[in-house]
């Protein structure tokens, strides 16, 4: 019989959300839907935040508005919740640059991604953590960022984690995930907070693999601390029974990155929290089969929202 998991690992356990960025009409920063965001957020019980990262539109922001963002956010979560900075940037200086105002705000960690062109070098990459880490003491979240590929070797996950003790957070998003999770964990002695992030299809799997926290979107916090609560509580049942009703939504928003951009900025403009649709994505838009998919979608969930808030 399969043993749940449980870790002992310091950090946020449960649901951290990615912070999306509104934009109004003429693509500036809406900073009025973005507080409507975090403060919904905090009332759905999330664990924490992260922002700003890949669906925040990071790579459409310059560095001021990086640091507006995650400024934001610290000031509005005033230490209710860890909010971990997102540095969005393969440049050492920017990163760092992002890194020090982060300290500053007294933020729980900084999200680095590993360089694209460093998968192949493992020991570039232990060097490129290390430079950052020795110039900015604060916690580093790695993140395994190589969706359509296995990112990192566990073998360099446990050197790096040895040899950077910035190192305390790693954001897993490779194929598969699963087995990932397991091995850092169990290599780790669970000291390394692990958490998933793209993969939350197998949300379930990685709650039972131990994992310490899921980071998906801003859109669905409720539906997604409802499932948490559920597994860590032991009602796997429940907790399986209430993700399979996110699967029609999963398969439409994750088969490619901009689909669920776009379909979460709508949800939140559904909910009366973003005041437009606006983005800054080079590709298409939806065109009216994906609208009406996903007008119907965002009607499924937000009845079991209604039946999370009112239960029977």
């Amino acid at each position: 019989m399969i043993q749940f998991k449980t870790s002992s690992a310091p950090g946020p356990i449960g649901i951290l959300g990615v912070v999306q960025t509104p934009f109004h009409e003429d693509g500036t920063l809406d900073f009025e839907s973005h507080e409507r965001l975090v403060l919904d957020a905090l009332a759905a019980g999330v664990d924490g935040f992260l922002v700003p990262a890949i669906a925040s539109e990071n790579a459409y922001l310059s560095l001021e508005e990086k640091i507006a963002l995650a400024t934001h956010v610290q000031s509005l979560s005033q230490d209710r919740v860890p909010v971990v900075w997102g540095t969005g940037s393969p440049h050492v200086e920017e990163c760092l640059e992002i890194m020090r105002r982060a300290e500053q705000a007294g933020a729980a960690a900084c999200l680095v991604a590993v360089p694209p062109t460093l998968y192949r070098e493992p020991a570039r990459i232990i060097e490129f953590f290390a430079e950052l880490a020795s110039q900015v003491p604060v916690p580093l979240m790695a993140q395994d960022w190589e969706p359509g590929g296995t990112g990192m070797q566990v073998s360099t996950i446990l050197e790096l984690a040895r040899r950077v003790p910035s190192i305390r957070y790693l954001k897993i998003e490779t194929l598969p995930a699963g087995p990932k999770y397991t091995a850092v964990l169990e290599g780790t002695q669970g000291e390394l907070h692990v958490s998933g992030g793209w993969a939350v299809q197998q949300m379930i799997e990685a709650l039972d693999r131990g994992v310490h926290a899921m980071i998906p979107e801003c859109g669905m916090i409720r539906i997604y601390k409802a499932i948490d609560r559920l597994h860590r509580g032991g009602n796997r049942a429940e907790a399986i029974g209430l993700f399979n009703r996110l699967v029609p939504v999963l398969c439409f928003t994750n088969q490619e990155l901009e689909v669920s951009i776009r379909f979460f900025k709508r949800l939140l403009v559904r909910k009366g929290i973003f005041s437009t649709c606006r983005t800054r994505l080079a590709g298409p838009d939806f065109d009216r089969y994906m609208e009406r998919t996903a007008g119907e979608l965002i009607e499924h969930l937000l009845q079991i929202e209604r039946e999370l808030r009112s239960p029977t």
